[in-house]
């Protein structure tokens, strides 16, 4: 009887080794699929989108109407960027700036770098996200104004 029970337990233990065993190698296999399929895939807004072009939209102004934007990304990594201040006089309520931009490490975001300040977009299907200075994209009521729109020639 004892030796039916000892075949029994390490009958039990074999099997029970057994399966685990093949949970390990399916959740290896798994986990190698991820990881490949990240390596693969390496699409970003840089290579995958046609981001060159005219981006248009008005940002919120505290002390005016809006500001019209007009940025223009060229595939040479240079920028015009033209804010009007709209609802001012006529009288220095325009400014351009020109300059280059450069590509974040995952190519999603672009900063543009010029003599009078910083600006960031994340990159997307035919519009631009303004960013905030910690690179998240501006949320709250007002977020759909910091969203410029490709402009369709």
């Amino acid at each position: 009887m004892k030796r039916t029970a000892l075949i029994f337990g390490i009958a039990a233990i074999t099997l029970v080794g057994c399966k685990n065993g093949e949970k390990k190698e399916a959740s290896s296999e798994k986990s190698l699929e991820t990881v490949d399929s990240a390596i693969v895939d390496s699409h970003n807004s840089e290579n995958s989108l046609d981001w060159a072009g005219v981006y248009e939209g008005k940002l919120p102004c505290a002390d005016c109407e809006g500001i019209k934007t007009v940025l223009e990304l060229k595939s040479d990594k240079t920028f015009t960027l033209s804010q009007t201040y709209l609802g001012k006089p006529e009288v220095e309520n325009e400014f351009t700036q020109n300059g280059e931009f450069v590509w974040n490490n995952l190519g999603t975001m672009i900063r543009l770098r010029s003599e009078s300040g910083h600006f960031q977009f994340k990159v997307g299907e035919n519009q631009l996200w303004m960013l905030d200075d910690q690179r998240n994209v501006i949320a709250g009521d007002l977020a759909e104004m910091y969203i410029l729109k490709k402009k369709v020639e």
